[in-house]
Parts: structure tokens; sequence; C-alpha cells
């Protein structure tokens, strides 16, 4: 992967006369070009010198600039010399637990400053932490700490409830449970029966003195760094391995192009167990030299308020999250802040630019990747060309590393459309397909797999792609190319459903509804239907405060933005929106339970079209669907 970035160097050269700039996009590439030789640098400069631990960043930083604040808390700070300090006495009990290098320590925290204890604890002394998604529970999260292979768990008092319903069966697992976190640093904690809390009093006999570094020599670039959970929405979440390599290149090229230097400070109120909490918001503040000011939750009512108590000057979002600061009233802080730019994933292209001229935020990152994915895009947008896109590959870069595709797919299979002699299709400009990313062995980011589970690691490979014997990483992910270079995404495979014959993109059709003048908040998905092929569509909406819903008006929007089979057949009325921690819509629940009268709440009610209007669906309606006496 490096030498094909040097070549990258000499192409800058020769191609530095071209003058159709808005064509080829030749800036924007080479800028992204130049800051990937960069980290690439300091990434085999890392590797030479035996410090490809990430653990060194901060180790570094710490002994350089041991004052200098790591993070704020609720206004307080924090330096790299408190959490060094902290970390320190925690490696030095985890050594006592029989923790060796290269094991795996499962974690569940909160948003707290012992979350970075806990972990650069446990990076320190080599081993592996396993970040927990703290809104699992029972079998969900017996599952998580099992395949991680592990035989510490440690948590944070505040998830005692989910802890104590699985522990006699992690007991029988040979894991050893203990309470750390905010409770236990402040000694607020009431003795816990089946686990023993670590205090700072517990800590006293363990000195706060740096560790040896031969627990960080001899990593490897593609050593697991982090184990982060996927989802779990195509069943009980995977473990996704994070290695040095892709941490330690994502880091410093990402910190780069959101600009972060000395003295910013970016505000974080994802969780911190997420890729976008770790990652962006907190080692890529980190490496370049800002502070993390951290919050508990998203609270879109005291988001702005903690932006200009704390001079925060960037922020990282995903999902909704900015959809619903847009939503809110007016308020008195939200243009007397000092932020430039905003870093994340997920943002609806319909709110791009009434955010930021609302907002008064310069720019714009929105980055496409995951957390195993060999590879990442972005768009770095400062005005409305390009607006929307997730990512942006110029002809330049294309040229010079062809390794993304877009590929025809039956997204009713979800399965390539292969020519003749068996190889995939390549889309058009324009067109939808899956992104794909070719595997290349030689490459330092490369899809390393889930971990301990082969199964899973091979269903996301996919061979004989353009040609015999070549292997690509599947996305999973409907994305489009424009003829700039601008990616736009569609859906997840198995979001996009097929209706009377044509493929039906969930986040266009949401991307009209949402803009109706009533609706607060749509979530759009494909449902079965007795005696049909296909998936009908179906809408969960949520009104505005004080709006009711003209259905026939409703329905002249529609035809006039939609194509006929991208209308919606279905509309369930939600008094609020189910969604994940990380501010993504829950698509699962709501399609599972499909039109069943029996299995959707009383307080939901369902409409189906009828007539240019939609008009309550009955059980009597379900009733004679379901027998197969009436057509759609």
């Amino acid at each position: 992967m490096f030498p094909e970035y040097i070549s990258a160097a000499t192409a800058g050269v020769v191609f530095g006369g071209m003058y159709l700039d808005s064509i080829t996009s030749f800036t924007r590439d080479w800028h992204q070009i130049k800051i990937i030789l960069t980290s690439l640098i300091k990434h085999h400069i890392w590797a030479s010198q035996d410090k490809i631990n990430i653990y060194n960043r901060f180790r570094d930083i710490a002994k350089d600039y041991p004052e200098r604040y790591f993070v704020i808390f609720e206004g307080k700070p924090y330096t790299f010399r408190d959490i060094e300090r902290g970390s320190n006495q925690l490696a030095r009990w985890l050594l006592t637990q029989d923790v060796k290098i290269k094991d795996t320590v499962c974690m569940m925290h909160q948003n707290h400053p012992t979350f970075y204890i806990i972990l650069f604890a446990i990076l320190k002394i080599g081993a592996i932490p396993a970040m927990i998604n703290t809104s699992l529970t029972n079998t969900s999260l017996t599952h998580v700490i099992k395949i991680a292979q592990t035989k510490v768990f440690v948590f944070d008092p505040c998830y005692i409830e989910s802890v104590n319903a699985v522990e006699g069966e992690l007991r029988n697992l040979g894991i050893s449970l203990f309470a750390y976190g905010e409770a236990t640093e402040n000694s607020n904690i009431d003795p816990l029966p089946f686990a023993p809390a670590v205090t700072p009093q517990f800590l006293t006999e363990f000195t706060d003195r740096n560790l040896s570094d031969h627990f960080t020599k001899g990593i490897i670039s593609s050593d697991p760094a982090l184990l982060v959970y996927t989802s779990g929405t195509t069943g009980l979440p995977k473990a996704a391995i994070m290695e040095h390599a892709r941490m330690n290149f994502a880091m410093d090229f990402y910190g780069t192009v959101a600009e972060i230097t000395i003295g910013s400070r970016l505000y974080c109120v994802l969780p911190l167990y997420h890729g976008s909490g770790i990652l962006f918001s907190t080692f890529a503040t980190m490496v370049r030299g800002g502070t993390v000011v951290l919050g508990r939750k998203f609270s879109a009512k005291r988001f702005w308020d903690d932006c200009v108590e704390n001079e925060v000057t960037a922020f990282s979002y995903i999902g909704e999250f900015c959809r619903y600061l847009l939503s809110q009233p007016v308020h008195p802080m939200e243009n007397k802040h000092k932020i430039k730019a905003i870093v994340g994933n997920g943002m609806r292209p319909e709110i791009w630019d009434r955010f930021r001229e609302r907002f008064g935020i310069t720019t714009i990152l929105e980055l496409y990747s995951a957390s195993e994915a060999p590879t990442s895009l972005m768009n770095v947008n400062k005005n409305d060309f390009g607006a929307g896109a997730v990512g942006h590959r110029g002809s330049l870069f294309r040229t010079l590393r062809g390794d993304i595709k877009i590929i025809e797919v039956d997204p009713s299979t979800e399965e390539p459309v292969r020519t003749k002699d068996g190889l995939c299709k390549i889309c058009k400009p324009g067109q939808y397909g899956e992104l794909v990313v070719f595997v290349n062995k030689n490459a330092i980011m490369q899809f390393r797999g889930y971990y301990k589970n082969e199964e899973a690691t091979t269903k996301k490979v996919m061979h004989d792609v353009l040609k015999k014997g070549d292997s690509y990483f599947r996305s999973g992910d409907l994305l489009k190319m424009d003829r700039y270079g601008f990616f736009y995404f569609a859906d997840r495979l198995g979001d996009t459903f097929r209706w009377k014959g044509e493929n039906v993109a969930t986040t266009e059709v949401t991307h009209v509804i949402s803009q109706f003048a009533d609706i607060e908040e749509s979530n759009v998905y494909g449902v079965e239907v007795p005696s049909h092929d296909g998936r009908a569509g179906m809408v969960a909406i949520v009104t505005k405060e004080g709006h009711s819903i003209d259905f026939t008006q409703l329905h002249n929007y529609l035809t006039k933005n939609l194509p006929k089979y991208a209308i919606p057949i279905f509309i369930r009325i939600l008094p609020t929106m189910q969604m994940t921690e990380t501010f993504k819509q829950l698509k699962t629940v709501y399609r599972s339970q499909g039109i069943d009268p029996s299995l959707i709440p009383k307080n939901e009610p369902v409409y189906w079209l009828k007539n240019g209007t939609y008009v309550p669906f009955t059980d009597k309606d379900w009733h004679i669907l379901n027998n197969g006496n009436a057509k759609l």
C-alpha cells in the first residue's frame, strides 16, 4: 500500500498543471493523497521503532506534555498525567489477575474518564480491550463476553442489573467479574455480592509509576488493538477486529483531515465503546494535540450550552444526531459557539445545507467506513457541491488506487449479478450497487475478520469479482457514484426491497417523506403481504408536535415526488421512534411486526392506501388480505 502512494506523489507532480479542476477534482484528490502519504510515513516510523501498539501514542504525549488536558468531563479537566497514573495502578492490578500479553479483557463502561483509565490499563500491558455495548442484556451480553474468550470482565457498577442477570453463567465459564467505574472511583458504592469493587483504597497497594514498555514490544501491525462489536441487526453481535495498523493510520489521517490541532476541543457525546467514539472522537483528537470534551450522552437541549461553556471547536456526530439538533427550537447559544467543523457519518442528505446555514458551521466531514472494513471514504464538504455525499474519490485517486468498486446486486437474493463468464458487473455512474473493496494482502489496512469467528469472516469475502481468483470485502451497503466521483449511500442490503418488479431504496423514499410539512421523522421499510410477491412499502411516522396529517395531501405529495412503485402502501403512526444508542433507526422490530394487528401496539394506528388517500387498516382488512381475497 505504501509504494502505491509514492507513485501517487510522482503522479501529483506530473498532473500538477491539470486545469479542469471542477471535473477531475484534482485538488481534492491531491490533498487527500498528501495526508495519506504523511500518515503512512508516520506508521512506518512507528513500526521501525517497535512502537506499533496504539498505547504508545498516548504514552508519548503523556511523557512530553503531562499537564495537557486529555479530557474535560462535566467541567473537570483530566490531564494526561492523571489518566496515565490511574491506568498504571489499574494495569498493575490486572497483572495480578493473570492477564497476559494478547489476552482479551472485556470492559463495559459508560462515557466517563474511568472508561479511558481501564482502556489504557488494558492496552499498556499488551492485552486487547473488548468494548461492550452498554445496552446489551441477557443472551446478547453473555454472547459477546463468551466470544471474546476472556477470563476477566470489568464493568461499571451502573450496569449492575444487567451483569447480575448473567453472572452465574459467566462464572460457569470461568470468568472473573470486577466492578470499576464512576461509583468505585468516588468510593460511593455498596459491596457487591458477586463482584469485588476496585476502589482507590484497594488500588493504593499498587504504584502509579509507569510500567515497563516490554509489554507493548513485539506487537505487529495485524495484531488486534481493540474488539468493537457489530450492531447485531442480522443476528447476535460479532467482534470486529480493529488492528493496530488501522488505528494508527486512521487516527492520524482523520485528525489531520478534520484540522484538529493543539488547542482544539472536540465535543463527544457518542458512546465510547463505538468505533466513532473511540477512534474519530478520542484517538484522532488526542494524536493531533486536541482535548476531548466528553458528555455522558446526547442532549439536544443542553448541547449548545456545553459547546459554548467548554469552548468547543468541533464535534462528532452519527446517525440522527444532527437532525435532532435541527428540529429543536432556536437556542440562544446556537450561534455563539466556536465550532468550525463537525465529523461523523450518517447525516441525512436533506439537512446538510440547512444545518450548516442555521448553526454557522463551515465544514462537514462525512465519513463512510466500518470497524472491520479495509478502506474508507470521506467527503470534506464546505458548500453545496457534493453535499449529502458520504465520500469522494476523483479520477486521479481512482486511477492510482482502484480498490473500491460498485457492483450490480439483486436486493432480493443479496447476491451479485454475474455475466456469462461468472464475473460481476460494475455499475455505471448514478447506478446503485453494493460497494466492495479489493482484498490486498500487501496493504496496511486489511479485513482481519471477526474475532475467533471464521464462518462470519468467510461470508464477508466475495471471490471472482473482476477476474478469476480475486477477492473483495463485501460492505453489505448500496451506494452510487456520480460523474464527479462523489459517493452516495442508499441502503443496507436487506433494507432495500423489491415491489412490483422494482427495487425500492428506503433512504430515497425517506428523503422525500421527511420533507412533508407535518412529519417530524420517518422510517421506511418493506413488509411481507400475504399472497403477494416481494415486499410492500411501509413507513413509520412521528408527526410534529401539535400537527396532524392530511392523508390526501400526503398522497398527492408522494405521487408528485416518487415513482408509483415506491409510494408506501402502509403508514404506521408512532408516538416516538425507536433508536439505537448511536442514533440509528431500528428497522428490524417494525419490519418483523409488519402489518399484523396482533403484533402492533394499539396506540400505533396503521393506515393503508385506498383510492388516493390513506384510511385505517383494520383487523377485518388484515383477515381479507391474509385469506388472499384482496390485491394491492
